[in-house]
């Protein structure tokens, strides 16, 4: 479990405008198709965890149904060579939140169209991105996929979010999160593709390089600055001389 930060309250951003926009947007998505036509998209990053934190609140109180979890569809993306900690923190959502996660492997395209061949019923799929993901800047709160795309709606409540709001959100309302976080990752993606943020490192007291948590990042555009090439050293469990630079499909933020 992920240390929880306290006394940052001056440190962290508002977030009531975002939410309140984003409990509209599924709200909508939620009168227009019925719980079983809908899924929520998971692969267990920081944005899709708030996304799944708020949609299960606003469930509970639509149903009056406190483990409403149990119902709701959650489909887990998994990357090619996903973090061990990635996998652990997955089982800990299905046991905190009361739900069971369907699990996909593969690229985001070919795991989508899996999915839908799998249950016809599905109409729409709540997605935790943000502006500032790549190809997202344009993107509407609710949009179909392109022609060459499997077909379904794209409801993106996260949308304004910005990743000083995400931090926010998941320290004050006590949310899980991905150990790894804690760790300096600002962006997480595969084994292959991710280290911790650059902009995070620091010499602690015995000279060692170590890194701060992802929360205190006070420069959101350097979000991704730890995807790509693997640095010249590591400190953080994870050797770069055993992987290579080969990215993978998946993206979890």
């Amino acid at each position: 479990m992920p240390q929880q930060q306290t006394d940052v309250s001056s440190e962290l951003a508002d977030f009531a405008d975002v939410l309140e926009e984003t409990e509209t947007i599924i709200k909508q998505c939620f009168k227009q198709y019925k719980l079983n036509e809908v899924f929520l998209s998971f692969n267990g990053g920081k944005d899709c965890t708030v996304l799944l934190d708020i949609t299960i609140k606003l469930l509970r109180n639509i149903y009056k149904c406190e483990d409403i979890g149990k119902d709701l569809k959650v489909v887990y993306i998994r990357t090619n060579d996903p973090f061990n900690e990635i996998e652990e923190f997955v089982k800990l959502i299905e046991e905190h939140y009361s739900v069971r996660l369907n699990v996909v492997n593969g690229e985001m395209r070919t795991s989508l169209q899996r999915i839908l061949d799998e249950d016809d019923s599905l109409k729409a799929c709540l997605m935790g991105t943000r502006r500032t993901d790549p190809f997202s800047q344009d993107l509407k709160f609710m949009q179909h996929t392109d022609h060459n795309w499997p077909s379904i709606l794209r409801v993106s409540p996260l949308l304004n979010w910005s990743y000083q709001h995400i931090w926010s959100y998941l320290i004050n309302q006590k949310v899980p999160y991905c150990s790894l976080y804690d760790k300096g990752y600002t962006s997480i993606g595969s084994t292959k593709n991710t280290w911790p943020n650059p902009a995070l490192a620091y010499k602690d007291h015995c000279g060692c390089l170590s890194y701060l948590p992802a929360w205190r990042l006070s420069d959101a555009t350097l979000e991704r600055a730890g995807r790509g090439a693997p640095p010249t050293s590591v400190s953080n469990g994870h050797d770069a001389s055993n992987n290579d630079n080969t990215h993978s499909n998946g993206d979890v933020h």
